[in-house]
């Protein structure tokens, strides 16, 4: 699959994209808004991996770009930030498929890539924990 992350942490950024690539992910690994921007219009992507906060800015104008340049694509929000706590984010992007809460533990990262992978439509609008608790029950 073709992902993008983009987080502003270069050490997390780079965890991420070895953790993925480790899986055969064609990984774009980006820390600001204006290369992902460039690689949203540019690529075809399966999964947007995006931090929410950027510096002092959101990735949201990313996901929205991502509604009309590449509208297949799965978005995965990955934030420490207590911004749309209440799920709120799957309310204003429609786009927007699961949101992740740091410190992500790369194994459910890597989990819930692989389930969107598979998946037909992973949009459900839920959280990563919710779908592993899930999967853990059944």
């Amino acid at each position: 699959m073709d992902i993008l992350i983009l987080e502003d942490d270069l050490p997390l950024l780079l965890a991420f994209a070895q953790a993925l690539e480790s899986d055969n992910h064609n990984v774009h690994a980006v820390s600001d808004i204006e290369t992902a921007a460039d690689i949203v219009s540019s690529c075809k992507l399966d999964i947007l991996l995006l931090d929410l906060m950027i510096g002092n800015d959101s990735s949201l104008q990313i996901a929205e770009l991502a509604g009309y340049a590449a509208p297949d694509a799965e978005v995965v929000y990955v934030t420490g930030s207590t911004k749309f706590a209440n799920g709120e984010l799957f309310q204003m992007y429609q786009n927007t498929s699961w949101v992740m809460r740091k410190p992500v533990d790369f194994r459910d990262l890597k989990a819930l890539i692989n389930y969107l992978g598979k998946s037909p439509s992973g949009k459900r609008g839920g959280s990563a924990t919710q779908m592993l608790s899930a999967k853990a029950q059944a």
